[in-house]
């Protein structure tokens, strides 16, 4: 009687954990096929493009992140643009070690409320410095 009351209890718990668990795991596949969607490596780049400006300290530094043969390139105006590379899994993120000096660098670009890029969030040496796309009017003749 007791070993009948245990498979009825173990059977019961079983069912219980199927009800609670699947409706989890097809959330958790619904997240992970939003996020396995290819990313438009030529779009996302355009958006990206561009001058952005680096407060810190009372000074600015300003980086041009331009597309070359669909590969992101950056560096200060007038020095040599360095390649950098996404970070996998992560769309708006990418990385760059610096030829030169071997620092480290994670970019992480940012949507504003309108769905634009216009925000880097750069990381170096436990540093974190925001800069913010730079807006050219156009000019009116």
């Amino acid at each position: 009687m007791k070993s009948r009351r245990t498979l009825i209890l173990a059977a019961f718990l079983s069912l219980t954990c199927l009800a609670v668990l699947t409706p989890l795991a097809a959330q958790v596949t619904a997240r992970a096929g939003t996020q396995d969607k290819p990313v438009d490596t030529k779009k996302l780049l355009a958006e990206i493009i561009g001058d952005y400006e680096f407060p810190f300290q009372g000074q600015s530094l300003y980086v041009q992140f331009t597309e070359v043969e669909g590969k992101l390139f950056g560096a200060p105006p007038g020095e040599t643009p360095e390649e950098i590379r996404p970070v996998e899994g992560k769309p708006l993120s990418f990385d760059v070690t610096l030829a030169d000096s071997g620092d480290y660098y994670v970019l992480q670009f940012v949507r504003n409320d309108e769905g634009v890029i216009d925000t880097c969030i750069m990381t170096v040496q436990g540093v974190v410095v925001e800069g913010h796309k730079i807006i050219k009017s156009a000019t009116v003749s």
